[in-house]
């Protein structure tokens, strides 16, 4: 098995002879052979241990487990704990889904700038293929689990379970079998468990034969997904006038990827139909795909906020994930600044009464200095930007509009003795 853990890590190339990798240690056969194999390989290995406290004794079994491991060979080990319950229940996601994601955010904190190793293989790929053919699946859904991802690598992508096992027998090495993995009662335990050994009945070298199969999707993967990446690239948002139905797929794909948006079959077909028609459909919660001309972009909902009342004065106020700093400059010289930076001045001695601090209200009308016309505010921004700038207003309407600038009613002139200044940006966090 080493050889070809070697192969593996030399072909994809994971890593570079030393190096130092954090190895995801969950205690089962699978990942107690890969950090066995990294450890005789040569690499600066330590591990990782997540406990998701799913399974009670059990899962304090499997730490303890990986904590003896670990210190018999050597290797440092990092553990943590996750709350995998409370996690889904705030963001109503399946304990499967809450669980990895909890997961890959500690190994990537505990890792670092180090690269992870998780101890995929090519049973995991069988199951997975066989777990996306059903669901419905192009290209890459086929080619199942990708043998590097960013800083995850895989080096046991090529491995069998039963060259694993095999391996461990041979070291004496025995390890924690997770006990809902034996028992029929989801997808994948059911194609583990019933679906697989029927086709092993068929072809007993199953496995044997899905290696070359495997090799053959994840080559056309890869080409596809380079001229995925290469139109993308080149053309931003803009998805009209494509042909290659495969390519437009994968780019919708990795657009959605980059804006946070987990791609499906479903997902891309929705976005397809629209990039010729023009609409909008949601993706998730809160979170919007829309098409105009050929052109895609994410919209996202605010979380609505109570507008905030304030005095008009020096000071720093925030809403909606902003912050506006209003700044007092007194003597103020209208001489010294140039006609696009008063945009954002306010002569202190026009302002007067209650202020109030909010977003875009439909009726909104703003009268811009030495336009000589009032404008609906809507007219002046785009479609996210009035979902997103804060407006200042007062009894008769705003006298502030973010990235546009001052009402005429209270903007300096020659005879400005103090100016306030606002300025918003993002808060940070």
């Amino acid at each position: 098995m080493l050889d070809v853990v070697a192969k593996t890590i030399e072909k994809y190339s994971m890593l570079e002879g030393g190096s130092r990798v954090c190895a995801a240690l969950s205690g089962g056969a699978d990942s107690t052979a890969l950090l066995i194999a990294l450890k005789d390989l040569g690499y600066d290995v330590f591990a990782a241990h997540i406990n998701h406290c799913l399974r009670g004794e059990e899962s304090e079994r499997d730490e303890a487990f990986c904590t003896s491991l670990c210190k018999s060979l050597g290797i440092e080990l990092f553990c943590e704990r996750v709350d995998v319950r409370g996690y889904c229940a705030e963001h109503s996601v399946s304990l499967e889904l809450g669980a990895r994601e909890l997961r890959y955010e500690a190994l990537f904190r505990i890792a670092g700038e180090s690269p992870i190793a998780t101890a995929h293989n090519l049973d995991d790929c069988l199951e997975t293929l066989i777990f996306n053919l059903t669901r419905g699946a192009g290209a890459h859904g086929l080619a199942s689990i990708p043998p590097v991802r960013g800083r995850v690598i895989r080096p046991l992508i090529d491995c069998d379970r039963e060259a694993i096992e095999r391996f461990l027998r041979e070291r004496g090495q025995s390890f924690v079998t997770d006990s809902t993995n034996l028992v029929p009662d989801c997808s994948r335990n059911i194609i583990r468990l019933n679906v697989i050994p029927e086709l092993k009945k068929i072809n007993p070298g199953l496995t044997s034969g899905f290696r070359s199969t495997l090799s053959a999707l994840r080559e056309a993967d890869r080409y596809i997904e380079e001229r995925a990446a290469e139109l993308l690239n080149k053309r931003g948002n803009d998805f009209s006038g494509l042909a290659d139905d495969a390519v437009l797929s994968r780019a919708i794909a990795l657009y959605l990827q980059r804006n946070g948006i987990e791609p499906s079959f479903d997902r891309i077909s929705s976005a397809k139909g629209i990039i010729s028609s023009g609409g909008k459909i949601n993706m998730k919660k809160g979170v919007y795909l829309l098409a105009a001309k050929g052109r895609l972009s994410v919209e996202r909902d605010i979380p609505e906020e109570p507008e905030r009342q304030f005095s008009f004065s020096e000071g720093a106020y925030d809403l909606s994930g902003k912050r506006v700093v209003v700044t007092k400059l007194s003597p103020f010289d209208i001489s010294r600044y140039q006609k696009n930076e008063l945009r954002y001045f306010v002569d202190s001695d026009k302002i007067s009464g209650d202020y109030t601090l909010r977003r875009l209200s439909g009726g909104d009308k703003i009268r811009l200095p030495g336009r000589g016309i009032t404008s609906a505010v809507k007219k002046l921004l785009n479609a996210e930007e009035r979902r997103t700038r804060l407006i200042i207003a007062d009894s008769a309407g705003p006298v502030f509009v973010e990235g546009i600038g001052v009402s005429e009613r209270i903007c300096c002139g020659p005879d400005t003795r103090e100016a306030l200044i606002i300025d918003i940006k993002e808060r940070e966090k």
